[in-house]
């Protein structure tokens, strides 16, 4: 009897392991990505940068300043407000602050509480402002060197200090006081470098590789590097000794503008002649294309909210794109609603069918 009842729990416990794989199949990446256009919002200039915060996208046009939009239908975006301003090149948005740079005049801190009126803060003069990041209450800026800002203060924006021991900059982003930098002298070298911040007030150079070409973008996950050059697509770094960044692989298909890092380990490359592409990097030696958008324009910034994507399109605006088949069809904590049907089901009969064998 012991023994009966010992194979039938066994029985019952296979079964829901079993459903609960097919729960966890289900709710698996698929290969068949496919990526379906949804919207155009033209910006009437061209769209260079953009963010997503809930239902509203942030775009940065060169020639017609900050867009405010709404994106909660992604078939029917609809525009909140634009703020006019020259050369509005990158955004980064910090609780209720938004800071674009305006390329060679710059960048603003504009507050955009009121989605439907943003407001200027304060406008920090300087030269060629590229990409920057903020991280603790510091701007970091590409400008001809690293540029260094304190904006606790956003109607008061300081300088703490430039730093130009590395060269001239195209790329940033700051992780853990480390400073991720695209670093270049014209006709001597390009490189990707990595700076000690831990002290504001006197960064230290860590590390350096050289590339081939411009770094336009990095984006640091973990111990990798994933950074955008426009000669050579993709670079793949191991970071985890700063001093040492160790090229593990170089994705090329037709340069890269920027990246965007977001699920698992798929990278979202906005590729300038090649639209959006989606790369598996899984094994870092080896990144695989698993997805790829292009329908002209040139994308220069995205951004990933759920399964929609946000591409700044250049002179097509902002372009909002479908991902089907890349994120988890749904919750993927353990049973689905089938699954435990089934073993509900399968266990009840089972449980008749050993009744009956002990009468």
């Amino acid at each position: 009897m012991k023994n009966k009842i010992s194979k039938f729990v066994s029985i019952i416990v296979i079964i829901f392991l079993f459903c609960f794989n097919i729960s966890k199949t289900n709710s698996a990446v698929s290969s068949n990505i496919v990526i379906t256009k949804l919207s155009t919002y033209p910006t009437y200039g061209r769209a260079f940068d953009v963010q997503v915060r809930d239902d509203v996208a942030f775009v940065a046009d060169l020639q017609t300043g900050l867009h405010i939009i709404n994106v909660s239908n992604p078939n029917s975006p609809t525009l909140i407000s634009q703020y006019e301003m020259d050369n509005a090149h990158k955004i980064h948005l910090v609780d209720n602050i938004a800071y674009v740079t305006e390329w060679e005049f710059g960048f603003e801190i504009i507050n955009i509480t009121d989605l439907e009126n943003p407001v200027e803060l304060s406008h920090f003069n300087g030269s060629v402002m590229n990409t920057f990041y903020i991280e603790n209450d510091c701007a970091f800026i590409d400008s001809f060197g690293l540029q260094i800002l304190n904006v606790s203060d956003p109607q008061n924006p300081t300088e703490i200090i430039h730093y130009y021991d590395i060269g001239n900059t195209s790329a940033v982003y700051v992780e853990d006081n480390l400073a991720y930098v695209g670093t270049y002298i014209y006709g001597d070298f390009y490189g990707f470098t990595i700076v000690d911040v831990t002290d504001k007030t006197n960064p230290q150079k860590l590390g350096q590789y050289n590339t081939t070409d411009i770094v336009a973008g990095i984006r640091v996950v973990g111990d990798l590097a994933l950074v955008a050059n426009w000669g050579v697509g993709v670079l793949v770094f191991n970071v985890s000794n700063p001093e040492n960044p160790v090229l593990l692989s170089n994705y090329f298909d037709g340069g890269a503008s920027e990246i965007a890092y977001f699920v698992d380990s798929y990278a979202f490359v906005a590729d300038y002649n090649n639209g959006l592409e989606i790369l598996d990097i899984k094994d870092p030696e080896n990144p695989i294309e698993v997805g790829q958008f292009f329908d002209g324009g040139g994308a220069y910034g995205i951004a990933v909210k759920n399964n929609i994507a946000f591409v700044a399109d250049d002179n097509q605006g902002l372009e909002i794109l479908e991902i089907v088949g890349l994120f988890p069809t749904e919750e993927s904590s353990g049973f689905s609603v089938l699954s435990i049907f089934i073993a509900f089901y399968t266990t009840i009969i089972l449980f008749k069918i050993a009744k009956k064998r002990k009468q």
